[in-house]
């Protein structure tokens, strides 16, 4: 169940103005690695525009390496095939950054890499969430957050099997070790969410969706990132999270995007919302009407029966002419 929602107005003196409605995501070293591991990106397709954040590993530069192939699979999947639904798009193009990385271990160098993924596609006003590893998704409201992604890690195994609390999880002493990963195998699964976007009165704040790796969220609480968020427009919110979380040690990379979603995030379709036409309608021209679908089957139907006939009659004349 998704936050309820209210219809408290932002504070004047603390996040106002054009800035609030603009998207903005960061990544930083952070205090003790060498290189940056973590890779985000924004890319724009037939499919919607999409949003990715990756957390990569491997040691040496395999992490490095494997969250820009996955950044760079997942764009070129997106951009150069014709669109589809939200769902299948996302999911479609990680698992081809999967089969890529997969192959690309095969080279010793380059054995262990593997990378996390937390993603959004945008379509209208459907929202499809897909994510591998520990790499997260919260939604923002009103001051409040909630985590949407489900963490794919041993400890969330535990939690999940009620032996240990939530509570304990990030103090776990084998918080970080993964149960799924971008890389780590070719039958990879891939979990998905599909929401949508709800128009709000004037004056109703907009929720905020945050996408972030763990360098984020082991060090600065959910209250603190949700207050932040809140109280902030997305592009100085993502420069003060990576401050807290570098104050309290910044012992991993740290990467965020915050995204403002111009309206409420709901489990349910807005009214009047038609799923198969929405790709039609969100990149040039109507969906066409039942009618003029209607013929247009119709017309194939004819011609498809038409070339049968015709493929019969060339064989019945080449049996006669060979006999």
């Amino acid at each position: 169940m998704l936050l309820e929602g209210g219809d408290k107005k932002g504070e004047e003196d603390v996040s106002s103005g054009e800035s609030d409605l603009v998207p903005a995501a960061i990544t930083d070293t952070g205090c003790e690695r060498d290189l940056n591991e973590d890779r985000y990106a924004v890319v724009e397709s037939k499919s919607g525009l999409a949003w990715l954040v990756c957390d990569g590993m491997g040691g040496a530069t395999g992490g490095e390496l494997a969250a820009q192939l996955a950044i760079d699979a997942i764009r070129r999947d997106l951009e150069n095939l014709p669109p589809r639904s939200s769902e299948v798009a996302l999911r479609n193009a990680i698992l081809e950054a999967n089969r890529i990385i997969v192959l690309r271990r095969q080279n010793q160098a380059f054995s262990q890499m593997g990378t996390t993924i937390v993603s959004a596609l945008f379509n209208g006003p459907e929202v499809v969430l897909a994510h591998v590893g520990d790499s997260r998704a919260y939604l923002v409201r009103d001051g409040a957050i909630q985590q949407l992604t489900t963490d794919h890690t041993y400890v969330q195994e535990l939690v999940n099997k009620g032996q240990i609390r939530p509570e304990e999880a990030l103090s776990h002493p084998q918080a970080h070790i993964l149960t799924r990963a971008i890389g780590s195998e070719p039958a990879l699964e891939v979990d998905t969410l599909k929401f949508w976007i709800w128009e709000q009165p004037d004056g109703v704040l907009t929720d905020y969706l945050l996408l972030c790796s763990d360098g984020l969220y082991s060090l600065v609480s959910e209250g603190d990132m949700a207050n932040v968020i809140s109280q902030h427009p997305p592009h100085r919110a993502c420069v003060k999270l990576v401050e807290m979380a570098k104050a309290q040690g910044g012992f991993d990379n740290i990467t965020l995007a915050v995204i403002p979603l111009g309206g409420q995030l709901r489990n349910e379709p807005p009214t009047g919302y038609v799923e198969n036409t929405q790709i039609r309608a969100s990149f040039g021209g109507p969906a066409p009407d039942s009618s003029r679908m209607m013929m247009r089957m119709i017309l194939l139907v004819l011609l498809l029966s038409g070339l049968s006939a015709l493929v019969t009659v060339l064989l019945m004349a080449f049996s006669l002419g060979g006999s």
